[in-house]
C-alpha cells in the first residue's frame, strides 16, 4: 500500500488486529520486532529521555499527572498512552496537543515499506511512532506507558530516568502468571540497572518481588507509602431545594449544587508527607484511589529532578485541575455538565474496589445508578459480584465481538437489567434520570459510546 493519503493510514490500522477490537489475541509480546525496527529508524528511543510507567492500574492516571508537571515546569513533555478512546490520535500528545495527521502520514511515507513487511503490532507500530514522532518534535522528556505487562512490552526498549510501577493486580494471567509475584516480576522487567524505581500501593508478594528484581539490577527503590497519602474527609453542604443552583466557595467541600438539588463533588483534599512536612494539594480529581497516584507521580519527580526539576508549587498546580485537562478521560470523569452523571472504567478486581470506594465516599443524597458494560475476558465473579451491592445495575452489551452478554453477567449481578434495545429509546431513558447519580462503568471501550449518548442527551 501506499500512503498518499491520511485515509490510507487509517484504513492499514483497521484491517490490523488490535487489543480493542481482538483483546488478548492481538497481542504480540517480545521485544525483536521493535529493535529491528527502532533501528531502522535510527534508534529515536534512545535520543528522548523518558519516564517509563507499568502497572495493574493506575499507570495512565500517573502518566498524565506527570505529563501535566512537566508541562506546567516549562518543558517540552510528550506523552504515549492507550488504549485510545475515541481516536488514534489520542494516544501521542506534546504537552496536551494531538499528533497532526500530517506528522502521522509521514511517518509512514518514511516507513511504509518496513512496516508492511515486519510484522509488527498495532501496539508495535503505535510505539514505534511515538519513539519517532518525539525525537522528530524535540520534546524534554517523554512519557511512556507500557501496554501489557512490562518485560516484553513494546515499550520497554527504553532506558528512563525513572521506572514506575503503580500497582500489581489480577489481570491478564494469560499473559503475565497466576499470581501477584508472577505478574510482578512481568511488570518488573522495566526496572533497569541502576535506574531508581518507585513502587506504588501493592500487595505484599508483589513489592517483595520488585524489590528483589530491584536488588538485583543495583535499582534504588522508592516506596510511595513513606508518603502516607490521604484523601481528608468530605465535609457535605445544606441541601438546596431543586431548581436552585450554587458553589460553595472557602470551604473544604468543593461541592456544587446542581439543578436537581443533588450534591456533586467537584474537588478533593489530598495529603502526603515529603522530609517530615505535610503537603496538602486541592484537586478537582475526586476518586480515593488519585491519593496515590498523587503521591507517585510526586516520587517519580523527585527522583528524576536533579535532571529535570519541577517545582512544588509547579507539582501543585498541575494536580490541581488534572480532572479537566483532557488527560484523565475515563477517571472517574464527569460527563454531564448539569446532572451528576460519570464515567470510571473499572474492568478488574481491583479497579472495581477503587469506584466502589469512590463512590461510598461521596455524600450524594441518592442511590447511584451503576451502568455497566464489560468484556468477556473480564467476566469473572471477584470482578462482578461488587455490583450487587448497588440497587439499579444496568446493562449493555457493545457492538464488538469480544463484548460479554448479560447472560454472563447475571450469575454475579442478580439485580440487573439491560438497557432498551435501541439507541432512541436509551436516550429517552437516561432522560428520566436527571435527579439521580448514574455511573458508566466497565471496558474503557464503552466511553466513547456514553459520550455519544449524552451528546444527543445535552442537545435535545
Amino acid at each position: 500500500m501506499k500512503f498518499t493519503d491520511i485515509r490510507h493510514v487509517y484504513e492499514m490500522l483497521d484491517r490490523m488486529p488490535s487489543f480493542q477490537r481482538q483483546g488478548a489475541g492481538a497481542a504480540r509480546l517480545g521485544l525483536d520486532r521493535i529493535r529491528w525496527f527502532c533501528a531502522v529508524m535510527g534508534n529515536p528511543e534512545k535520543r528522548v529521555s523518558c519516564i517509563h510507567v507499568a502497572g495493574t492500574n493506575g499507570k495512565g492516571s500517573v502518566c498524565a499527572i506527570l505529563a501535566l508537571a512537566y508541562q506546567e515546569a516549562g518543558y517540552r513533555c510528550g506523552l504515549f498512552t492507550s488504549p485510545h478512546l475515541e481516536h488514534i490520535r489520542e494516544r501521542f500528545r506534546i504537552n496536551g496537543t494531538f499528533i497532526p495527521e500530517e506528522d502521522m502520514l509521514r511517518f509512514f511515507q518514511l516507513y511504509g515499506r518496513e512496516l508492511q513487511e515486519s510484522e509488527l503490532s498495532y501496539f508495535e507500530i503505535t510505539t514505534a511512532l511515538a519513539f519517532w514522532w518525539f525525537d522528530q518534535s524535540g520534546v524534554d522528556l517523554a512519557i511512556y506507558e507500557t501496554g501489557l505487562g512490562g518485560r516484553l512490552d513494546a515499550t520497554n526498549v527504553v532506558t528512563p530516568e525513572v521506572a514506575v510501577i503503580t500497582s500489581i493486580g489480577m489481570d491478564h494471567q494469560n499473559f503475565l502468571g497466576d499470581t501477584l509475584s508472577g505478574i510482578a516480576k512481568e511488570k518488573g522487567g522495566i526496572i533497569k540497572h541502576g535506574v531508581p524505581v518507585v513502587i506504588g500501593n501493592m500487595a505484599y508478594e508483589a513489592r517483595m518481588k520488585l524489590e528483589d528484581i530491584a536488588q538485583e539490577r543495583n535499582a534504588p527503590v522508592l516506596d510511595v507509602r513513606e508518603m502516607q497519602p490521604r484523601q481528608l474527609p468530605r465535609v457535605r453542604a445544606e441541601k438546596q431545594p431543586a431548581g436552585k443552583m450554587a458553589m460553595t466557595t472557602g470551604d473544604d467541600t468543593g461541592a456544587v449544587r446542581t439543578s436537581t438539588g443533588i450534591d456533586r463533588p467537584e474537588s478533593a483534599i489530598f495529603t502526603f508527607r515529603e522530609d517530615d512536612e505535610l503537603i496538602e494539594v486541592t484537586s478537582d480529581l475526586i476518586s480515593p484511589v488519585h491519593r496515590w497516584n498523587i503521591a507517585v507521580a510526586h516520587m517519580a519527580v523527585k527522583a528524576a529532578g536533579d535532571a529535570f526539576p519541577v517545582t512544588r508549587p509547579a507539582f501543585i498546580k498541575a494536580v490541581s485541575a488534572a480532572g479537566s485537562s483532557g488527560l484523565m478521560k475515563a477517571r472517574f470523569e464527569r460527563m454531564h455538565p448539569d446532572y451528576p452523571w460519570y464515567f470510571d472504567a473499572a474492568h478488574n478486581a481491583e479497579a472495581v474496589g477503587a469506584l466502589t470506594d469512590a463512590v461510598s465516599g461521596q455524600d450524594w443524597q441518592t442511590e447511584p445508578v451503576i451502568v455497566l458494560s464489560i468484556m468477556r475476558d473480564k467476566v469473572q465473579k471477584k470482578v462482578l459480584k461488587p455490583f450487587s451491592v448497588f440497587e439499579k445495575n444496568y446493562y449493555y452489551a457493545l457492538q464488538t465481538e469480544r463484548a460479554a452478554d448479560i447472560a454472563l453477567i447475571t450469575p454475579y449481578v442478580a439485580n440487573i437489567k439491560n438497557l432498551p434495545p435501541n439507541e432512541e429509546e436509551i436516550i429517552d431513558f437516561f432522560k428520566g434520570f436527571t435527579n439521580q447519580v448514574v455511573i458508566f462503568t466497565g471496558s474503557f471501550y464503552f466511553y466513547g459510546v456514553v459520550k455519544g449518548w449524552i451528546s444527543r442527551i445535552i442537545k435535545s
